[in-house]
């Protein structure tokens, strides 16, 4: 499987699944809510989003919330 290629993403950091790119590009284009199941890359599909956004935008900051501290730590790993 192939990579994500974006110069905000550190290559090799995210596989590169065909639905989450278009739901990335909806998500950049549009305000938009992601519901899928639990291991579909919810965090994947937001990292991606962020990046484009900073890369849009980079004097702008993005703030990444989680309800949990568990979840909180899966984030800080999977950048």
């Amino acid at each position: 499987m192939a990579a994500v290629e974006h110069p905000r993403i550190r290559p090799g950091a995210l596989d590169d699944r065909l639905y989450q790119e278009r739901i990335v590009a909806t998500a950049v284009a549009h305000n938009t809510l992601v519901v899928l199941p639990t291991g579909l890359g919810k965090t994947a599909i937001a990292l991606r989003v962020i990046a484009e956004y900073l890369l849009r935008y980079p004097t702008r900051s993005v703030l990444f919330l989680a309800p949990t501290r568990p979840l909180v730590v899966q984030h800080s790993r999977s950048v």
